[in-house]
């Protein structure tokens, strides 16, 4: 099986399973869209609001775990007060 490159800059891709929190009904609007930019963040490597680009890292413990990390800009609404 040949890999394919990822979306995130830099990496490929093998078979994944992302991990994704849910978006409860009973939240606020700011909220619901800030854990929705949050996934699409996850699942693209890149932020739909600001840009910022995910950076991997291999979970020292597990070595077939991967982290994606982003440092979003002060202004997106993927941070969230909590």
């Amino acid at each position: 099986m040949s890999r394919r490159r990822s979306r995130i800059p830099g990496t490929y891709r093998d078979a994944a399973m992302f991990v994704l929190p849910p978006i409860p009904d009973n939240l606020d609007q700011a909220t619901k869209d800030g854990l929705a930019i949050r996934n699409a963040s996850a699942v693209e490597g890149r932020c739909p609001d600001c840009g910022a680009v995910g950076v991997v890292t291999a979970d020292p413990e597990y070595g077939r775990i991967f982290h994606l990390t982003f440092q979003h800009d002060d202004r997106c609404r993927a941070l969230l007060d909590e």
